[in-house]
């Protein structure tokens, strides 16, 4: 009897030791993916309040990598749509920052501003900073959304001349070719 109570936990135990798969491993970079897929559909449906919250999972999951730009984007967005501008601010500012090299983030933060009425504010604010090359980008999208089409495109084609290696660059020499074709 005993014999059969010592095979039973010799097998619970040595089966207890067995490594487990590497491939079951949790990440959390594989959840904020799925949490932000998620919270696309729920944007999708008009399902606004299950949007924000899955957005704010992926976030929560993967707060400070290049990655989580986008979820920041796409929480943004969600505000934006449902008449919060304000609260998509701070969401767009993030993106920017933790992915500096994405020209449409710049772009939808500084339509951001614009919505506010934050322009004439931030541009002020831009070129007051210590000089920083990335900074061009934010203060030629301010001139022009100021109406200042000239002194912005300028701007962001000296910008395009100074950093002509950067990854961001092939996205402000994109929009400026479209902003030369529609002043034509």
């Amino acid at each position: 009897m005993y014999l059969k109570y010592f095979i039973i936990l010799f097998i619970v135990l040595f089966l207890s030791i067995i490594p487990v798969n590497a491939d079951e491993t949790i990440r959390a970079e594989n959840n904020a993916y799925r949490h932000n897929n998620l919270g696309l559909l729920y944007l999708e449906e008009k399902y606004y309040f299950g949007a924000i919250k899955e957005f704010q999972i992926a976030i929560d999951l993967v707060p400070d990598k290049q990655a989580s730009a986008a979820y920041y984007v796409n929480l943004g967005k969600t505000y934006d749509k449902i008449g919060y501008p304000a609260l998509a601010q701070p969401c767009f500012e993030k993106a920017v920052n933790l992915n500096v090299l994405c020209f449409d983030y710049y772009l939808i933060l500084a339509e951001n501003y614009q919505k506010q009425g934050l322009t004439d504010e931030k541009l002020a604010d831009f070129q007051s900073r210590k000089p920083y090359p990335l900074n061009d980008i934010m203060i030629g999208l301010l001139f022009i959304q100021k109406g200042d089409v000239a002194t912005g495109m300028t701007v962001l084609d000296e910008f395009c001349n100074h950093e002509p290696n950067l990854l961001v660059t092939a996205g402000v020499r994109n929009y400026l070719d479209k902003l030369a074709k529609e002043k034509l």
